[in-house]
């Protein structure tokens, strides 16, 4: 019966759980300080939508250590755009916005070339980046 269920490393666990709490402060600390961002979403679902984004990255971030490891560049690239995440909610000038998508987006191309899984769990917080950041550079106007 051991093929059917075998136990979690405990290892892959507790790193779980540090991306998990890392990235959530991050959005919580966001969140306390964060500037309201024009966008065209109800505002009682902003809240929520950034919770679900932070963990969703969160989930990304370990499976791509679970096959790359923490000294890599794809997680390099991943801490970028998360602290990038931070202080464009802190200020939300267009050239942090910018600077969160392309991050996010080559965090997103590393994280395909390595582990495809770890790309599409991540891909939701690419779309929901460039979705409150692009229309602070100008690209189109949500009104």
């Amino acid at each position: 019966m051991s093929f059917l269920y075998s136990a979690p490393d405990p290892k892959e666990v507790r790193a779980l759980k540090l991306f998990l709490i890392a990235t959530l402060a991050v959005g919580a600390l966001a969140s306390l300080v964060a500037k309201p961002v024009p966008v065209a979403v109800a505002p009682w679902a902003i809240a929520p939508l950034w919770t679900l984004s932070y963990g969703w990255m969160a989930v990304a971030g370990w499976l791509a250590w679970k096959r790359v490891g923490l000294k890599s560049f794809a997680l390099a690239l991943f801490s970028a755009q998360l602290a990038l995440n931070l202080v464009w909610r802190v200020v939300p000038l267009p050239a942090l916005g910018m600077a969160m998508s392309i991050c996010a987006l080559a965090t997103l191309i590393l994280f395909a070339r390595r582990n495809l899984v770890a790309a599409v769990t991540f891909l939701p917080c690419v779309i929901w980046s460039l979705f409150v950041s692009l229309p602070m550079n100008g690209f189109w106007h949500v009104r």
